[in-house]
């Protein structure tokens, strides 16, 4: 029995483009709302609650819907559900940026290798995500 490709179905790229354009203005937020106001934090937290379910909620759907296939590091997933690209092209800049606005109102003068941290964690979050799914379907077959 021949088994057919899985299709993919990615997102058009002028809904990527524009995420990443709304990315984009709220980056520009983060250099803007450097003042320590109760509102800025209000913010912060507010474009960090956006991000951080759309990067959770693709990371578990993409993982779900390559239950029995491999993930590879840098390349597309086997089967990439539509809207996935989109929901973390949005949720990763947001994420970071949300939690840099709070940060830079709450720590004052932070040194900068504190950013780079957070995002390192973020990284090897995935990683390790990736890592474990693709441990566990070796360990299955």
């Amino acid at each position: 029995m021949a088994t057919q490709p899985h299709g993919q179905s990615i997102t058009p790229a002028w809904k990527v483009f524009t995420a990443i354009g709304f990315a984009g203005v709220v980056g520009a937020a983060v250099t803007y709302f450097r003042d320590g106001s109760t509102l800025a934090i209000i913010g912060g937290m507010v474009i960090l609650a956006i991000g951080l379910p759309l990067t959770v909620w693709s990371f578990l759907r993409m993982l779900r819907e390559n239950r029995g296939h491999r993930l590879h590091w840098w390349r597309t997933p086997p089967v990439n559900p539509r809207n996935v690209d989109l929901s973390r092209a949005v949720g990763i800049p947001t994420t970071i940026f949300g939690a840099l606005i709070i940060w830079l109102n709450t720590a004052g003068s932070a040194p900068w290798w504190l950013a780079a941290i957070f995002t390192a964690i973020l990284i090897a979050l995935f990683g390790a995500t990736v890592a474990v799914h693709n441990i566990r379907l070796s360990q299955r077959t």
